[in-house]
């Protein structure tokens, strides 16, 4: 009788029950598509940009063995050079948008080279990470940025391309798996060849900043 009672007593426990208001549903559906527009951006952003229909620069400057390298010459492509000094992204398909607008492609779309390790320059010359420069010491490749307040919708190409070359190395940040990275509207570009612990351009006085350009902070 005892264990008929308690087995009575536990089917009466009351049961909890979470009641939702009859709007709730609606409001939950509203909150996971707008999440889902809002991610859709994002990623839009960050992976394909920049899109056809861009038109927006970078200067590139490179430097081997201590010693500025003259401006790369024209090629045509969506990432093109206008053999200014500087990297012009205007995509016209969408192999050309986002990624595919990275630094390596941009040597890629000239027939030249990038890599971790290896710079191919017009005229067939290579340099590869442990090659000697003519002082013997064993060079490594290695690209700089800094980011200036400037936007192709109001500077001019030279204007971009001289502020550029001003840049001493400790102005600038290095970056990792330069390759792949995308160059943002007003990027000042060093791509240099040159031995380890060594600047950009060694046998002269290293240049400073000059004090007209300022950094824009990075995107998060």
């Amino acid at each position: 009788m005892a264990r008929r009672a308690l087995r009575t007593k536990q089917r009466r426990r009351p049961r909890f029950r979470l009641r939702l208001p009859p709007w709730a549903p609606v409001v939950g559906i509203v909150v996971v598509v707008t999440a889902a527009i809002g991610l859709f951006f994002v990623v839009r952003e960050t992976a394909a940009s920049p899109r056809i229909g861009d038109h927006i620069h970078a200067a590139m400057d490179i430097y081997v063995c201590g010693q500025h390298e003259p401006k790369l010459p024209q090629f045509e492509a969506g990432i093109h050079s206008h053999g200014d000094g500087l990297y012009h992204m205007h995509p016209q398909v969408t192999s050309e948008e986002g990624r595919g607008a990275a630094v390596g492609k941009f040597f890629e779309y000239a027939h030249w080279e990038l890599s971790g390790s290896t710079l191919t320059l017009p005229g067939d010359r290579t340099f590869k990470t442990g090659d000697p420069c003519a002082d013997g010491q064993p060079g490594v490749l290695r690209m700089l940025k800094y980011r200036l307040q400037w936007r192709s919708d109001s500077g001019s190409h030279e204007d971009l391309s001289a502020q550029c070359s001003h840049f001493a190395d400790g102005d600038m940040e290095e970056v990792q798996d330069f390759p792949g990275y995308v160059p943002k509207d007003g990027d000042c570009l060093h791509l240099v060849f040159g031995p380890a612990g060594a600047p950009s351009v060694y046998g002269t006085a290293t240049p400073t900043g000059t004090p007209g350009p300022t950094a824009v902070p990075e995107e998060p």
